[in-house]
């Protein structure tokens, strides 16, 4: 790397593989009901195949009146540990009907629940890459609720809008006490979001889980009219959308064109890759589907790098580093960007004050991180590395939930797989 005035100064070039990364993605399912097994050999596929998020549907019709019991909790717990362990995280839904029934349980028993089940989400907070609402009605999909937490289409008689919208309040509420700031909620319908906050840009946690996205005129009873698009477009850019293609009404949006130019609007974060089989064959077919894969979620490119070239020891290191974003949706989690010295069995690391979940998707220029490192006490020539790890203190040291960044090797500047970090190729001596 060239040197001008004592700086250090190297870019990077970009890299077009299909990279696997936490959070994001392609879903597949984790087994027919989380809330009773967990498919270790399946998951365990999935993630040799490239996924790193999982389904995780829990269905608790067993206590549509009553409290979880213990056991079932401690159950649950332990499923999510294990998911963790092999390298995964949930996209979560609970269920008390996960029929067209709609058989599920009162806002006040929904509330409790949520009660119970905070301190489990808590702790596996490091398991759960989304949490999608759920818990009212047919599927957990907020639509037919036997017990007035909906209204109109196959809802308990008698029930008025006012009743049903107080109770999804309640169950919105508990939502947001109950799952961890963290994680990103994903409701169903954007009529709700809009009730809730008007203004598409007001927060940043509540998106939305389109379970019929391409499918018809307005993807199956999600929208009802084009200013309830033209929300979501804009929520979507700083909250979770993602979800499923179905094939329940047509036009099925299936070309290439379709999906690229939705994918992009509605800032599309994880899909499910179970289902429909039509949707991934015409993607193959037009050629785009492994950008479709690539695009989901972030995808987070280094630009270029610039330090001094020397440093006095347990001095200060400034380095600045250009990064974007240009997956078709925000990371969610909340990430610094790490940058580490490294002598041999030496290093030092130091973080970015500013968030890589702060940076826009789809960016087409690069924007200036800056993180400070003290130089360690012992003399030599150290190697300058970057990653993002995890933000949870039980996986931040393990690769697999580390970002990798879409950037090509080229001679010294290489991926460190073991590490996960990127080896930028310059150097700082430490004097």
């Amino acid at each position: 790397a060239p040197t001008d005035a004592g700086l250090v100064v190297a870019s990077f070039a970009p890299s077009t593989a299909v990279i696997p990364n936490p959070e994001r993605g392609w879903y597949r399912w984790a087994s027919g009901d989380f809330g009773a097994s967990l498919d270790v050999g399946a998951v365990d596929d999935a993630y040799a195949e490239g996924f790193r998020i999982v389904y995780a549907m829990v269905n608790l019709q067993a206590f549509r009146t009553t409290a979880i019991s213990q056991q079932f909790l401690t159950d649950l717990a332990a499923r999510l540990v294990t998911l963790r362990m092999h390298g995964m995280k949930a996209v979560l839904r609970f269920a008390y009907d996960y029929t067209a029934g709609g058989n599920d349980a009162t806002s006040a028993q929904i509330s409790a629940h949520l009660q119970q089940l905070a301190p489990i989400l808590t702790a596996n907070a490091d398991a759960i890459a989304i949490f999608q609402a759920g818990f009212i009605g047919a599927w957990g999909e907020w639509h037919s609720s036997k017990n007035s937490n909906s209204y109109g289409y196959m809802t308990n008689a008698g029930v008025t809008q006012a009743t049903a919208d107080a109770n999804r309040l309640i169950v919105r509420d508990a939502l947001l006490t109950a799952v961890p700031a963290g994680i990103p909620i994903a409701f169903r319908y954007p009529g709700d979001l809009i009730k809730w906050y008007p203004q598409a840009t007001a927060q940043s946690r509540g998106g939305l889980h389109n379970d019929c996205w391409l499918s018809g005129p307005n993807d199956t009873g999600t929208y009802s009219s084009q200013a309830e698009r033209t929300y979501i477009q804009t929520l979507s850019s700083d909250t979770a959308f993602g979800g499923e293609t179905c094939d329940a009404d047509t036009p099925l949006r299936t070309s290439c064109n379709d999906v690229l130019t939705e994918g992009a609007q509605y800032h599309l974060a994880y899909l499910n890759r179970e289902y429909f089989d039509g949707f991934f064959t015409a993607w193959m077919n037009g050629g785009c589907y492994d950008e479709v894969t690539r695009q989901m979620g972030y995808r987070l490119q280094l630009d270029g790098v610039r330090h001094v070239a020397r440093v006095a020891r347990g001095g200060t290191v400034r380095v600045e580093v250009d990064l974007r974003n240009v997956g078709w949706a925000r990371l969610f989690s909340a990430r610094p960007l790490v940058v580490t010295l490294r002598n041999g069995n030496t290093a030092v690391s130091g973080s970015s004050t500013a968030l890589l979940s702060s940076l826009d998707s789809q960016a087409t220029t690069s924007r200036r991180f800056f993180v400070d490192v003290t130089a360690p006490p012992t003399v030599g020539d150290y190697t300058v590395e970057l990653s993002a790890p995890d933000v949870h203190a039980t996986t931040s040291a393990d690769a697999r939930f580390a970002i990798r960044f879409a950037n090509a090797d080229s001679g010294a500047q290489q991926w460190n797989a073991t590490r996960a970090a990127f080896v930028t190729g310059t150097r700082i001596t430490v004097e």
